[in-house]
Protein backbone atom coordinates (compact mmCIF):
# COMPACT_ATOMS: atom_id res chain seq x y z
CA UNK A 1 0.00 0.00 0.00
CA UNK A 2 1.21 3.28 -0.66
CA UNK A 3 -0.42 6.75 0.66
CA UNK A 4 1.21 9.81 -1.60
CA UNK A 5 0.42 13.06 -0.90
CA UNK A 6 0.89 15.69 -3.77
CA UNK A 7 0.81 19.41 -3.13
CA UNK A 8 -1.62 20.50 -6.01
CA UNK A 9 0.15 23.55 -8.23
CA UNK A 10 -2.21 23.76 -10.52
CA UNK A 11 -2.59 27.36 -11.96
CA UNK A 12 -6.37 29.08 -12.04
CA UNK A 13 -6.57 28.33 -15.69
CA UNK A 14 -6.88 24.88 -15.54
CA UNK A 15 -7.93 24.31 -12.02
CA UNK A 16 -10.80 26.63 -10.25
CA UNK A 17 -11.28 25.85 -6.27
CA UNK A 18 -13.97 24.04 -5.25
CA UNK A 19 -15.60 23.88 -1.75
CA UNK A 20 -15.18 26.88 -0.13
CA UNK A 21 -17.42 28.64 1.77
CA UNK A 22 -19.45 30.71 -0.81
CA UNK A 23 -21.54 28.51 -3.50
CA UNK A 24 -21.16 31.23 -5.99
CA UNK A 25 -17.81 31.06 -5.89
CA UNK A 26 -17.48 27.41 -6.25
CA UNK A 27 -20.19 27.46 -9.08
CA UNK A 28 -18.38 30.24 -11.13
CA UNK A 29 -14.75 28.32 -10.70
CA UNK A 30 -16.22 25.83 -12.77
CA UNK A 31 -15.96 28.44 -15.96
CA UNK A 32 -11.82 27.79 -15.98
CA UNK A 33 -12.89 24.24 -17.05
CA UNK A 34 -11.24 22.34 -14.24
CA UNK A 35 -11.20 22.01 -10.58
CA UNK A 36 -8.42 23.82 -8.84
CA UNK A 37 -6.75 23.88 -5.42
CA UNK A 38 -4.80 25.99 -3.51
CA UNK A 39 -0.93 24.96 -3.21
CA UNK A 40 -2.35 23.85 0.40
CA UNK A 41 -3.95 21.45 -1.26
CA UNK A 42 -3.04 17.75 -1.14
CA UNK A 43 -4.43 14.91 -3.26
CA UNK A 44 -3.87 11.37 -2.06
CA UNK A 45 -3.03 8.37 -4.48
CA UNK A 46 -3.68 5.00 -2.88
CA UNK A 47 -4.19 1.69 -5.17
CA UNK A 48 -6.42 -0.02 -3.10
CA UNK A 49 -8.47 2.45 -1.62
CA UNK A 50 -9.00 3.76 -5.49
CA UNK A 51 -9.96 0.06 -6.79
CA UNK A 52 -12.51 0.27 -3.42
CA UNK A 53 -14.66 3.53 -5.25
CA UNK A 54 -13.53 2.11 -8.51
CA UNK A 55 -15.74 -1.06 -7.65
CA UNK A 56 -18.27 0.36 -6.23
CA UNK A 57 -18.57 2.70 -8.91
CA UNK A 58 -18.44 0.91 -12.15
CA UNK A 59 -21.73 -0.47 -12.17
CA UNK A 60 -23.37 2.65 -11.65
CA UNK A 61 -21.34 4.70 -14.56
CA UNK A 62 -22.33 1.77 -17.19
CA UNK A 63 -26.26 1.85 -15.61
CA UNK A 64 -25.56 6.05 -16.31
CA UNK A 65 -24.45 5.26 -19.92
CA UNK A 66 -20.99 6.26 -19.11
CA UNK A 67 -17.77 4.52 -20.02
CA UNK A 68 -16.05 3.63 -16.17
CA UNK A 69 -12.68 4.57 -17.90
CA UNK A 70 -14.02 7.99 -19.05
CA UNK A 71 -14.32 9.21 -15.32
CA UNK A 72 -11.28 10.21 -12.98
CA UNK A 73 -11.54 9.40 -9.20
CA UNK A 74 -10.00 11.68 -6.65
CA UNK A 75 -9.07 11.86 -3.54
CA UNK A 76 -8.53 15.19 -1.31
CA UNK A 77 -6.40 15.07 2.08
CA UNK A 78 -9.63 17.10 4.62
CA UNK A 79 -11.12 16.05 6.99
CA UNK A 80 -14.25 17.85 5.83
CA UNK A 81 -17.33 15.98 4.78
CA UNK A 82 -17.38 16.30 1.37
CA UNK A 83 -17.52 15.31 -2.34
CA UNK A 84 -18.27 16.73 -5.73
CA UNK A 85 -17.78 16.40 -9.65
CA UNK A 86 -15.51 19.12 -11.73
CA UNK A 87 -13.80 19.80 -14.40
CA UNK A 88 -16.34 17.20 -16.65
CA UNK A 89 -15.76 13.44 -15.90
CA UNK A 90 -14.15 14.13 -12.79
CA UNK A 91 -15.20 13.13 -8.77
CA UNK A 92 -13.42 14.12 -5.78
CA UNK A 93 -13.84 12.75 -2.50
CA UNK A 94 -12.27 14.55 0.69
CA UNK A 95 -10.50 11.74 3.30
CA UNK A 96 -13.11 12.77 5.92
CA UNK A 97 -16.42 11.87 3.85
CA UNK A 98 -14.82 8.26 3.30
CA UNK A 99 -13.61 7.49 6.67
CA UNK A 100 -17.35 8.50 8.21
CA UNK A 101 -19.18 6.36 5.51
CA UNK A 102 -20.79 3.80 7.52
CA UNK A 103 -21.47 1.21 4.76
CA UNK A 104 -20.42 0.60 1.12
CA UNK A 105 -24.26 1.49 0.67
CA UNK A 106 -23.64 4.80 1.90
CA UNK A 107 -20.31 5.40 -0.15
CA UNK A 108 -22.38 4.03 -3.30
CA UNK A 109 -25.35 7.09 -2.55
CA UNK A 110 -23.04 9.39 -2.33
CA UNK A 111 -21.42 8.20 -5.93
CA UNK A 112 -24.32 7.90 -7.28
CA UNK A 113 -25.73 11.20 -6.37
CA UNK A 114 -22.45 12.57 -8.43
CA UNK A 115 -22.92 10.37 -11.33
CA UNK A 116 -26.40 11.42 -11.57
CA UNK A 117 -24.71 15.46 -11.89
CA UNK A 118 -22.39 14.42 -14.73
CA UNK A 119 -25.15 12.27 -16.86
CA UNK A 120 -27.40 15.26 -16.21
CA UNK A 121 -24.93 17.65 -17.67
CA UNK A 122 -25.38 20.21 -15.12
CA UNK A 123 -22.07 21.67 -14.77
CA UNK A 124 -22.52 22.42 -18.55
CA UNK A 125 -25.52 24.04 -17.39
CA UNK A 126 -24.26 25.89 -14.72
CA UNK A 127 -21.86 27.40 -17.18
CA UNK A 128 -24.95 28.77 -18.88
CA UNK A 129 -26.53 29.82 -16.24
CA UNK A 130 -23.11 32.00 -15.15
CA UNK A 131 -23.46 33.39 -18.20
CA UNK A 132 -26.66 35.11 -17.20
CA UNK A 133 -25.38 36.67 -13.95
CA UNK A 134 -24.06 40.34 -13.51
CA UNK A 135 -20.36 41.01 -14.87
CA UNK A 136 -19.97 42.46 -11.13
CA UNK A 137 -20.62 39.01 -9.67
CA UNK A 138 -18.89 36.85 -12.22
CA UNK A 139 -15.45 39.31 -10.98
CA UNK A 140 -16.55 38.98 -7.69
CA UNK A 141 -16.51 35.62 -7.42
CA UNK A 142 -13.38 35.01 -9.80
CA UNK A 143 -11.68 37.19 -7.57
CA UNK A 144 -12.32 35.26 -4.60
CA UNK A 145 -11.10 32.13 -6.50
CA UNK A 146 -7.69 33.33 -7.45
CA UNK A 147 -7.20 35.14 -4.20
CA UNK A 148 -7.38 31.43 -2.61
CA UNK A 149 -5.23 30.02 -5.03
CA UNK A 150 -3.43 32.83 -4.69
CA UNK A 151 -3.28 33.15 -0.42
CA UNK A 152 -3.75 29.17 0.08
CA UNK A 153 -7.10 30.35 2.20
CA UNK A 154 -10.33 29.82 1.60
CA UNK A 155 -11.71 32.02 3.77
CA UNK A 156 -10.22 35.07 1.87
CA UNK A 157 -11.77 33.75 -1.32
CA UNK A 158 -15.32 33.87 0.21
CA UNK A 159 -14.44 37.43 2.02
CA UNK A 160 -14.03 38.88 -1.43
CA UNK A 161 -16.56 37.13 -3.30
CA UNK A 162 -18.96 38.54 -0.43
CA UNK A 163 -18.49 41.56 -1.92
CA UNK A 164 -20.04 40.45 -5.28
CA UNK A 165 -23.09 39.07 -3.85
CA UNK A 166 -26.37 39.77 -5.60
CA UNK A 167 -29.96 38.74 -6.67
CA UNK A 168 -27.90 36.63 -9.31
CA UNK A 169 -26.18 34.69 -6.43
CA UNK A 170 -29.71 33.70 -4.87
CA UNK A 171 -30.84 32.87 -8.53
CA UNK A 172 -27.76 30.80 -8.63
CA UNK A 173 -28.12 28.95 -5.60
CA UNK A 174 -31.92 28.33 -6.61
CA UNK A 175 -30.80 26.36 -9.48
CA UNK A 176 -28.07 24.75 -7.54
CA UNK A 177 -30.94 23.19 -5.45
CA UNK A 178 -32.77 21.71 -8.26
CA UNK A 179 -29.84 20.24 -9.70
CA UNK A 180 -28.94 18.68 -6.41
CA UNK A 181 -32.97 17.47 -6.55
CA UNK A 182 -32.44 15.82 -10.12
CA UNK A 183 -28.91 14.02 -9.27
CA UNK A 184 -30.77 12.89 -6.34
CA UNK A 185 -33.42 11.38 -8.39
CA UNK A 186 -30.82 10.00 -10.60
CA UNK A 187 -29.22 7.85 -8.03
CA UNK A 188 -32.08 6.62 -7.21
CA UNK A 189 -32.86 5.32 -10.59
CA UNK A 190 -29.10 4.19 -10.61
CA UNK A 191 -29.05 2.46 -7.45
CA UNK A 192 -32.28 0.47 -8.72
CA UNK A 193 -30.60 -0.15 -11.73
CA UNK A 194 -27.96 -2.06 -10.11
CA UNK A 195 -30.19 -3.46 -7.48
CA UNK A 196 -28.44 -1.74 -4.30
CA UNK A 197 -30.56 -0.11 -1.93
CA UNK A 198 -30.95 3.67 -1.54
CA UNK A 199 -30.51 3.52 2.61
CA UNK A 200 -27.12 4.47 2.26
CA UNK A 201 -28.07 7.54 0.37
CA UNK A 202 -30.37 8.39 3.16
CA UNK A 203 -28.61 7.89 5.98
CA UNK A 204 -25.96 10.08 5.00
CA UNK A 205 -28.91 12.82 3.80
CA UNK A 206 -29.77 12.78 7.21
CA UNK A 207 -26.49 13.00 8.28
CA UNK A 208 -25.97 16.56 6.10
CA UNK A 209 -29.43 17.60 7.72
CA UNK A 210 -28.52 17.67 10.80
CA UNK A 211 -25.73 20.38 10.15
CA UNK A 212 -27.94 22.71 9.05
CA UNK A 213 -28.43 24.08 12.34
CA UNK A 214 -25.17 24.79 12.74
CA UNK A 215 -23.04 28.23 11.60
CA UNK A 216 -22.08 28.10 8.04
CA UNK A 217 -18.05 28.13 9.36
CA UNK A 218 -18.79 24.82 11.94
CA UNK A 219 -21.19 23.03 8.47
CA UNK A 220 -19.05 20.63 6.52
CA UNK A 221 -18.18 21.70 3.28
CA UNK A 222 -21.27 18.79 2.05
CA UNK A 223 -23.78 21.08 2.60
CA UNK A 224 -22.31 24.57 1.41
CA UNK A 225 -21.90 22.75 -2.27
CA UNK A 226 -24.88 20.77 -2.19
CA UNK A 227 -28.19 22.87 -1.01
CA UNK A 228 -29.92 20.73 1.34
CA UNK A 229 -33.81 20.64 1.72
CA UNK A 230 -36.33 18.35 3.53
CA UNK A 231 -38.16 17.78 0.29
CA UNK A 232 -35.03 15.68 -1.27
CA UNK A 233 -35.39 13.42 1.86
CA UNK A 234 -38.82 13.03 1.83
CA UNK A 235 -38.38 11.73 -2.09
CA UNK A 236 -35.33 8.97 -0.99
CA UNK A 237 -38.05 7.75 1.40
CA UNK A 238 -41.20 7.75 -1.25
CA UNK A 239 -38.52 5.84 -2.91
CA UNK A 240 -37.55 3.61 0.18
CA UNK A 241 -41.25 2.58 0.54
CA UNK A 242 -41.56 1.01 -3.28
CA UNK A 243 -38.57 0.01 -4.61
CA UNK A 244 -37.96 -3.81 -4.31
CA UNK A 245 -34.10 -3.09 -3.51
CA UNK A 246 -34.60 -1.54 -0.15
CA UNK A 247 -33.28 -4.18 1.97
CA UNK A 248 -30.81 -5.60 -0.21
CA UNK A 249 -27.89 -5.50 2.15
CA UNK A 250 -24.01 -5.24 1.04
CA UNK A 251 -22.02 -8.00 -0.15
CA UNK A 252 -19.85 -9.72 2.26
CA UNK A 253 -16.73 -8.78 -0.48
CA UNK A 254 -17.77 -4.92 -0.20
CA UNK A 255 -18.43 -4.83 3.52
CA UNK A 256 -14.48 -5.93 3.82
CA UNK A 257 -13.53 -3.74 1.16
CA UNK A 258 -14.92 -1.15 2.80
CA UNK A 259 -13.88 -1.61 6.23
CA UNK A 260 -10.36 -1.89 4.70
CA UNK A 261 -10.52 1.22 3.25
CA UNK A 262 -11.56 3.21 6.76
CA UNK A 263 -8.65 1.13 8.25
CA UNK A 264 -5.77 2.02 6.33
CA UNK A 265 -7.02 6.10 6.04
CA UNK A 266 -7.60 6.07 9.85
CA UNK A 267 -4.23 4.52 9.90
CA UNK A 268 -2.47 7.07 8.16
CA UNK A 269 -4.48 9.99 8.59
CA UNK A 270 -6.25 10.04 11.91
CA UNK A 271 -4.11 10.68 15.13
CA UNK A 272 -1.91 7.71 16.40
CA UNK A 273 -3.51 7.93 19.79
CA UNK A 274 -7.29 7.80 18.11
CA UNK A 275 -6.33 4.89 16.01
CA UNK A 276 -4.83 2.48 18.75
CA UNK A 277 -7.86 3.21 20.56
CA UNK A 278 -10.12 2.42 17.67
CA UNK A 279 -8.15 -0.87 16.89
CA UNK A 280 -6.53 -2.03 20.03
CA UNK A 281 -4.53 -5.38 20.26
CA UNK A 282 -7.66 -7.43 21.53
CA UNK A 283 -9.34 -6.74 17.63
CA UNK A 284 -7.58 -9.58 16.35
CA UNK A 285 -9.32 -8.64 12.32
CA UNK A 286 -6.92 -8.03 9.40
CA UNK A 287 -8.74 -4.35 9.55
CA UNK A 288 -6.84 -3.70 12.61
CA UNK A 289 -4.24 -5.21 12.27
CA UNK A 290 -4.11 -2.92 9.10
CA UNK A 291 -4.13 0.26 11.14
CA UNK A 292 -2.44 -0.69 13.79
CA UNK A 293 0.86 -1.50 11.39
CA UNK A 294 0.55 1.82 9.91
CA UNK A 295 -0.05 3.51 13.30
CA UNK A 296 2.70 2.13 14.83
CA UNK A 297 5.07 2.82 12.26
CA UNK A 298 3.99 6.68 12.26
CA UNK A 299 5.31 6.45 15.79
CA UNK A 300 8.06 4.92 15.44
CA UNK A 301 7.57 1.39 17.04
CA UNK A 302 8.79 -0.58 14.54
CA UNK A 303 8.96 -3.77 16.30
CA UNK A 304 5.39 -3.34 16.76
CA UNK A 305 4.73 -2.20 13.18
CA UNK A 306 6.81 -5.19 11.69
CA UNK A 307 4.48 -7.99 13.77
CA UNK A 308 1.53 -6.46 12.20
CA UNK A 309 2.84 -6.27 8.76
CA UNK A 310 4.06 -9.82 9.14
CA UNK A 311 1.21 -11.10 10.47
CA UNK A 312 -0.82 -9.49 7.65
CA UNK A 313 1.11 -11.50 5.02
CA UNK A 314 1.48 -14.54 6.52
CA UNK A 315 -2.57 -14.56 6.96
CA UNK A 316 -3.10 -13.41 4.01
CA UNK A 317 -0.03 -14.26 1.45
CA UNK A 318 -2.08 -13.76 -1.99
CA UNK A 319 -2.75 -10.04 -0.81
CA UNK A 320 -0.72 -7.75 -3.13
CA UNK A 321 -2.17 -4.78 -0.92
CA UNK A 322 -0.13 -6.13 2.36
CA UNK A 323 2.90 -6.70 0.59
CA UNK A 324 2.72 -3.23 -0.47
CA UNK A 325 2.47 -2.13 2.53
CA UNK A 326 5.24 -4.21 3.87
CA UNK A 327 7.27 -2.54 0.50
CA UNK A 328 6.35 0.54 2.03
CA UNK A 329 7.22 0.57 5.81
CA UNK A 330 10.89 -0.57 4.82
CA UNK A 331 11.44 1.90 2.08
CA UNK A 332 10.57 4.49 4.49
CA UNK A 333 13.06 3.20 7.51
CA UNK A 334 16.16 2.78 4.27
CA UNK A 335 15.83 -1.37 4.08
CA UNK A 336 15.63 -0.63 0.62
CA UNK A 337 16.49 -4.41 -0.22
CA UNK A 338 13.47 -5.08 1.68
CA UNK A 339 11.65 -2.96 -0.15
CA UNK A 340 12.54 -4.29 -3.48
CA UNK A 341 11.45 -7.88 -2.36
CA UNK A 342 8.32 -6.84 -1.11
CA UNK A 343 6.92 -4.85 -3.83
CA UNK A 344 8.19 -7.42 -5.77
CA UNK A 345 5.53 -9.80 -4.53
CA UNK A 346 2.89 -6.92 -4.63
CA UNK A 347 3.86 -6.20 -8.83
CA UNK A 348 3.10 -9.79 -9.01
CA UNK A 349 0.73 -10.63 -7.47
CA UNK A 350 -1.90 -7.03 -8.70
CA UNK A 351 -1.27 -7.97 -12.66
CA UNK A 352 1.49 -4.88 -12.44
CA UNK A 353 -1.12 -2.53 -10.79
CA UNK A 354 0.31 1.50 -12.22
CA UNK A 355 0.92 2.69 -8.89
CA UNK A 356 2.33 -0.33 -7.27
CA UNK A 357 4.78 -0.48 -10.09
CA UNK A 358 5.94 3.01 -9.39
CA UNK A 359 6.29 1.99 -6.16
CA UNK A 360 8.39 -1.03 -6.68
CA UNK A 361 10.00 1.13 -9.31
CA UNK A 362 11.07 4.01 -6.95
CA UNK A 363 12.98 0.89 -5.03
CA UNK A 364 14.71 -0.51 -7.61
CA UNK A 365 15.77 3.25 -8.69
CA UNK A 366 16.82 3.73 -4.74
CA UNK A 367 18.59 0.48 -4.18
CA UNK A 368 20.90 0.87 -7.61
CA UNK A 369 21.02 -2.17 -8.75
CA UNK A 370 21.92 -1.54 -12.49
CA UNK A 371 20.18 -5.50 -13.19
CA UNK A 372 16.67 -4.83 -12.08
CA UNK A 373 16.98 -1.18 -13.57
CA UNK A 374 16.59 -2.30 -17.13
CA UNK A 375 14.16 -4.58 -16.47
CA UNK A 376 12.02 -1.81 -14.32
CA UNK A 377 11.65 0.91 -18.00
CA UNK A 378 9.37 -0.98 -19.61
CA UNK A 379 7.22 -1.38 -17.30
CA UNK A 380 6.88 1.71 -15.39
CA UNK A 381 6.70 3.69 -18.97
CA UNK A 382 3.80 1.29 -19.21
CA UNK A 383 2.13 2.21 -15.54
CA UNK A 384 2.72 5.85 -15.92
CA UNK A 385 0.55 5.64 -19.51
CA UNK A 386 -2.06 3.39 -17.95
CA UNK A 387 -2.21 4.95 -15.07
CA UNK A 388 -2.78 8.24 -17.08
CA UNK A 389 -3.02 11.04 -13.99
CA UNK A 390 0.30 10.42 -12.20
CA UNK A 391 3.42 13.35 -12.67
CA UNK A 392 5.91 11.73 -10.31
CA UNK A 393 5.51 8.51 -12.16
CA UNK A 394 6.34 10.20 -15.30
CA UNK A 395 9.93 12.54 -12.75
CA UNK A 396 10.63 8.66 -11.90
CA UNK A 397 11.04 7.38 -15.57
CA UNK A 398 12.98 10.60 -16.17
CA UNK A 399 15.41 8.75 -13.28
CA UNK A 400 15.60 5.37 -15.10
CA UNK A 401 16.18 7.39 -18.06
CA UNK A 402 19.02 9.24 -16.73
CA UNK A 403 20.51 6.44 -15.43
CA UNK A 404 20.45 4.57 -18.27
CA UNK A 405 22.31 7.66 -20.29
CA UNK A 406 19.39 8.17 -22.63
CA UNK A 407 18.81 11.79 -22.24
CA UNK A 408 16.18 12.55 -25.13
CA UNK A 409 13.89 10.37 -23.58
CA UNK A 410 15.19 11.80 -19.77
CA UNK A 411 13.82 15.11 -20.94
CA UNK A 412 10.84 14.10 -22.93
CA UNK A 413 9.40 12.57 -19.54
CA UNK A 414 10.56 15.51 -17.71
CA UNK A 415 7.66 17.47 -20.59
CA UNK A 416 5.16 15.34 -19.22
CA UNK A 417 5.27 15.83 -16.06
CA UNK A 418 5.31 19.36 -16.18
CA UNK A 419 2.35 19.39 -18.51
CA UNK A 420 0.75 17.40 -16.14
CA UNK A 421 0.66 19.73 -13.02
CA UNK A 422 0.13 22.71 -15.71
CA UNK A 423 3.75 24.37 -16.05
CA UNK A 424 3.47 24.99 -19.85
CA UNK A 425 6.75 26.59 -19.65
CA UNK A 426 8.77 23.99 -18.01
CA UNK A 427 7.04 21.59 -20.25
CA UNK A 428 7.84 23.62 -23.34
CA UNK A 429 11.35 23.68 -22.50
CA UNK A 430 12.01 20.11 -21.99
CA UNK A 431 10.35 19.32 -24.99
CA UNK A 432 12.83 21.30 -26.86
CA UNK A 433 15.39 19.43 -24.92
CA UNK A 434 14.27 16.30 -25.65
CA UNK A 435 14.07 16.97 -29.53
CA UNK A 436 17.56 17.76 -29.42
CA UNK A 437 18.51 14.40 -28.50
CA UNK A 438 16.34 11.87 -30.28
CA UNK A 439 15.86 11.28 -33.97
CA UNK A 440 13.74 13.67 -35.85
CA UNK A 441 10.78 11.68 -37.06
CA UNK A 442 10.57 8.88 -34.43
CA UNK A 443 7.43 8.64 -32.18
CA UNK A 444 9.31 9.92 -29.22
CA UNK A 445 10.58 13.22 -31.16
CA UNK A 446 6.72 13.29 -32.67
CA UNK A 447 5.52 13.15 -28.77
CA UNK A 448 7.77 15.92 -27.99
CA UNK A 449 6.52 17.91 -30.70
CA UNK A 450 2.84 17.24 -29.76
CA UNK A 451 3.88 18.74 -26.02
CA UNK A 452 5.90 21.57 -27.56
CA UNK A 453 2.82 22.93 -29.40
CA UNK A 454 1.05 22.35 -27.13
CA UNK A 455 2.52 24.13 -24.53
CA UNK A 456 3.28 27.45 -26.74
CA UNK A 457 -0.81 27.65 -27.73
CA UNK A 458 -0.94 28.09 -24.02
CA UNK A 459 1.76 30.51 -23.22
CA UNK A 460 0.34 32.62 -26.10
CA UNK A 461 -2.97 32.82 -25.09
Amino acid sequence: MNIALQHSTWALNRWARLGTAVVLCCLVAVLTSEPAFSARTKLIRDAEIESTIRNLATPLLKAAGLAPNDVRIHLVKNDGLNAFVAGGMRIFFYTGLLQNTKSPNELAGVLAHEIGHISGGHLARTRDELRGATATTVLAAVLGVAAAVVSGDGAVGAAVALGGQSAAQRNLLKYSRTQESAADQAALNLLDATGQSARGLQSFMRLIGSQELLLSSQQDPYLRTHPFSRDRVQAIERHLSRSRYTDTPDTAEALRAHQRMIAKLDGFLSPVSRVLAKYPETDTSLSAAYARAVAYHRRGEFERSDREADSLVARAPDDAYFWELLGQVKMERGQIGEAVIAYEKALALSNRQPLITIAYAHAVIQSGDAARLDGVVPILKDAVLRDGQTSSGWRLLATAYGKQGRLGLAALALAEAEWRIGRPKRALQQALRAQQELKKGSGDWLRAEDLRLAAQRVLNR
